[in-house]
């Protein structure tokens, strides 16, 4: 807080202290020389009728009270309320499983944790809640996701007409380090058994790179199954992956045109996955 303004009504005051101060002997020229001069700028302050000038009150301005930041969610909150919706449900059944388990998640959060997520609809392009969850967590919703994506089973068999894979979407896992997801897939074809792995580079604290990802032109594993399938591996890990992230940004809030909220963008760091949300831009305001 700086210095109070000096009352306007106690110039009168100050002027008598400043005759009292020149008069003194041992002022130095410079000092007398400034004196003089506040002097004759005061002057004349008595031809006012104070009553009719703006008094600065000597009360120090009310401190202004700042915005509280709204609480973060953090990953192990996220994750045990996975756990808990997971245990709970029955995630292979319903049209939608996955839908069902994160409404119910984030349902969950919301009464948990007063705040955290956005309490009202959001105006296009506003920043909603980020959604971290740590690597188990997000294996398991992977997981449904996957099963959903084949058909509700968890093992199913890829056939092209010459060659069949049977791939085992219920025992997919994933690894988080920085910047990196690495989505494993086993899978079975005669008496091979082999788990696919399928990187992708998002981005993370340091280096933001909204919803764009890179990963290899075939995944790494079995040369012979990547051959022929890795197309196929990659689009189930990718399909999985980014479901997951927008079916849990859907379910954390709404925009102004009551729409789910989509993701903003993917971040990794080791051992957390976080999907951050926004509500969604509108084009049609631009082309009315």
């Amino acid at each position: 807080m700086g210095r109070r303004p000096t009352n306007i009504r106690n110039m009168p005051a100050v002027g008598r202290r400043l005759s009292e101060l020149n008069r003194l002997e041992n002022l130095s020229p410079a000092d007398r020389e400034r004196i003089e001069r506040i002097m004759r700028e005061a002057e004349g302050l008595d031809r006012f009728n104070l009553d009719d000038l703006i008094i600065v009150s000597d009360r120090p301005a009310p401190d202004v009270q700042e915005e509280k930041p709204k609480p973060a969610l953090r990953a192990r909150d996220v994750s045990s309320t996975i756990e808990d919706a997971l245990n709970e449900a029955r995630p292979t059944t319903g049209r939608d499983p996955l839908r069902g388990v994160t409404g119910s998640v984030l349902e969950r959060l919301r009464e948990k944790f007063p705040g955290a997520l956005p309490d009202g609809p959001l105006k296009p392009g506003d920043k909603g809640a980020a959604l971290p969850v740590n690597t188990e967590a997000l294996a398991k919703l992977i997981r449904v996701a996957a099963i959903n994506r084949s058909e509700g089973q968890a093992s199913v068999i890829w056939d092209d007409g010459i060659n069949q894979l049977m791939v085992h979407a219920g025992r997919i896992d994933a690894t988080v380090t920085e910047g990196r997801i690495r989505i494993d897939i086993p899978v079975e074809a005669d008496s091979l058994r082999a788990r696919m792995q399928v990187p992708f580079s998002v981005g993370s604290d340091k280096r933001k790179s909204g919803l764009v990802m890179a990963t290899l032109d075939r995944p790494a594993g079995n040369a012979v199954v990547a051959r022929i399938w890795g197309d196929s591996l990659i689009a189930l890990a990718h399909g999985a992956l980014v479901e997951v992230a927008g079916k849990m940004a859907g379910a954390s809030g709404r925009d102004a045109e009551n729409r789910e909220l989509v993701i903003r963008g993917l971040t990794a760091q080791r051992g957390q996955f976080t999907v951050e949300t926004q509500a969604d831009i509108s084009l049609r305001r631009f082309l009315r």
